[in-house]
């Protein structure tokens, strides 16, 4: 108990990484994971021996969806072979790109390289990508991404073509995340697709997508991203450092990454995991990182406080009075769904004096015919939404949203006539039901629904006692607990200056700083003026680009550095015709 309530003491606690000036525990692992000898493998002269090979690596004949096409190059005239996967490799593309020019095309370019490879890789295959490798390792990765490779006689070098062209969901609406005003895009199991999405969001040099290898006996492509100029370095190698550092078979969903790399296995998620591009590109401009696994249309986003569970895309998209309302209603939500049935059990069991005499005599009247006890009826009723609910998402979509309410209102109604439930507990579990379904985010709602049951069984063994005793044990839990060296609570615990990723929303003209507790490499968001054509100014006369001062951009490598907040304001007034910009 005293584990989960609180962090480990003494050593162990200054070993946890943390974004300040702790050196990061543990020996960063290299970004090469082939072994040794799978990495040594080189290829042969012999086109016979390579194709061999290459055939016992695949299990070939056994496995039909590998394909040895051998051919005779036409100019010049050598024996070749073109080994690709079929459904994974774009057949047309290799067909006009690989197979028609050295069958067909070859003696129309002829050419005074007397190296064969030399002469397809630069007059003959007419692709984007081509790449010479030696290694029989690499042939047989590209192979598995849907590329093609050409071995050619007497060559102990082989030429990838790419030619992807596996079939795939193509970009459509975000299904999880749903929003009103803003982007409609959601991610897709394409990788490439999802960094292109960003991508044509962020337009910048400054996003890297590094191309990371997690599993070992069936290794996934997995990306991680963030922008350089902005996100901390030690951030950054921290993530990267716990996704090479993973010794598993296999990984190829977000979720199981999710629970390999997170600081603590606990009910409370640390991770934010989102389906939509414009929501990641956003955490990305405030420093964060984003993890992506091939396959799997959601990215997480590191590190994470409780607020960024909270919010929705569209919090950000409205004018932001409209904003903190919308925020407002979705933190009553949470309190509600979380305590509500707790409340009600622990009050009408234990504590009925507080609630008005006229409210507890209709309560009481509404009760008379129950034969159950409070706490059994209310698990009844909990579980049998539950239930529904699980339902309407797993029936065919067609008549899935039929089926919940239909069965929510005949159950519900059945229910009461049969004396079985109250009137009243259906409006306090309808009540709950609705104000969960405000909450964007899954993750966080798996967990209040776990929590629902537990304020249920607490108030109804202690009443208000252990429904407090309870909220304690959370919250010192929550206090304990680290997202990628971010405390879970902040900016309110510990407290911090209200931020960009604070509890409410504020204009965007007053943010200023990026989220202080990331020690962003460039802490500013704003220049000195943001609003420059409120003082009759334009980004010209604001200095390069419109940053502070020299454009350095303040704090570096999560230095302390300008952390006053003192900043050489342009202040708005009238001009004359000799005013200059340096000058002000």
């Amino acid at each position: 108990m005293k584990k989960a309530l609180s962090p480990a003491r003494g050593t162990p606690e200054r070993a946890r990484f943390s974004l300040g000036h702790r050196p990061i525990p543990g020996k960063m692992p290299s970004k090469d994971r082939k072994g040794a000898e799978e990495g040594g493998k080189k290829l042969s002269h012999s086109l016979d021996d390579n194709t061999r090979a290459l055939k016992e690596i695949f299990h070939v004949p056994e496995s039909s969806d590998v394909v040895f096409r051998e051919i005779v190059i036409a100019e010049p005239k050598v024996r070749a072979v073109v080994a690709y996967i079929e459904g994974l490799s774009n057949f047309d593309t290799i067909f006009k790109c690989v197979l028609q020019p050295l069958m067909l095309m070859s003696p129309l370019r002829k050419g005074s390289l007397q190296s064969p490879v030399d002469r397809l890789e630069s007059a003959l295959i007419p692709n984007g990508q081509v790449e010479r490798t030696e290694s029989l390792h690499k042939l047989v990765e590209s192979m598995l991404m849907g590329d093609t490779v050409v071995l050619v006689e007497k060559s102990d070098v082989a030429l990838v073509v790419e030619t992807k062209g596996w079939e795939h969901r193509p970009v459509g609406e975000a299904v999880s995340e749903r929003i009103v005003r803003g982007p409609q895009q959601g991610f897709v199991e394409v990788l490439s697709s999802n960094t292109a999405l960003l991508r044509s969001i962020i337009q910048t040099p400054d996003l890297v997508v590094e191309s990371l290898d997690i599993g070992v006996t069936a290794p996934n492509k997995c990306a991680l991203i963030y922008v350089a100029s902005i996100a901390n370095k030690k951030l950054v190698d921290e993530v990267r450092r716990r996704i090479l550092g993973l010794n598993v078979s296999e990984i190829f969903t977000s979720g199981e990454l999710e629970q390999y790399i997170e600081d603590s296995h606990s009910l409370l998620p640390t991770i934010l995991s989102t389906e939509r591009p414009d929501r990641v590109a956003e955490h990305l401009m405030q420093g964060m990182c984003a993890i992506m696994v091939a396959g799997d249309p959601f990215a997480l986003i590191v590190p994470a406080n409780i607020f960024a569970f909270l919010d929705s895309a569209e919090d950000r998209l409205v004018r932001w009075p409209y904003g903190n309302v919308l925020r407002f209603i979705r933190y009553v939500s949470f309190f509600l769904t979380i305590y509500l049935p707790g409340i009600y059990v622990a009050v009408v069991s234990y504590h009925p004096e507080m609630i008005p005499p006229a409210l507890m005599m209709a309560i009481a009247a509404a009760r008379e015919p129950i034969p159950f006890p409070l706490y059994v009826e209310v698990l009844v009723m909990f579980f049998g939404f539950e239930l529904i609910r699980e339902a309407g998402i797993r029936i065919p979509s067609p008549i899935g949203p039929t089926i919940g309410i239909v069965g929510a209102l005949l159950i519900g109604e059945a229910a009461v006539t049969a004396s079985i439930v109250s009137p009243i507990l259906v409006i306090i579990i309808a009540v709950t039901a609705v104000a969960s379904f405000t909450l964007p985010n899954l993750e966080i709602g798996m967990f209040i629904r776990v929590a629902t049951f537990l304020f249920i069984v607490a108030g109804a063994a202690l009443g208000f006692l252990g429904i407090a005793a309870l909220t304690y044990i959370m919250l010192c839990h929550a206090f304990s607990l680290n997202s990628f060296g971010v405390p879970f609570l902040t900016p309110l615990a510990p407290m911090r200056k209200p931020s960009f990723r604070g509890a409410f929303v504020t204009a965007p003209w007053k943010i200023e700083r990026r989220p202080p507790y990331l020690r962003p490499r460039n802490a500013w968001r704003l220049g000195p003026l943001a609003r420059l054509w409120d003082a009759g100014l334009t980004i010209d006369d604001a200095g390069p680009r419109g940053k502070r001062g020299d454009g350095s951009g303040g704090i570096q490598d999560g230095s302390p550095g300008n952390q006053d907040g003192q900043r050489n304001r342009i202040k708005p007034g009238k001009q004359d015709a000799g005013d200059t910009p340096a000058g002000r």
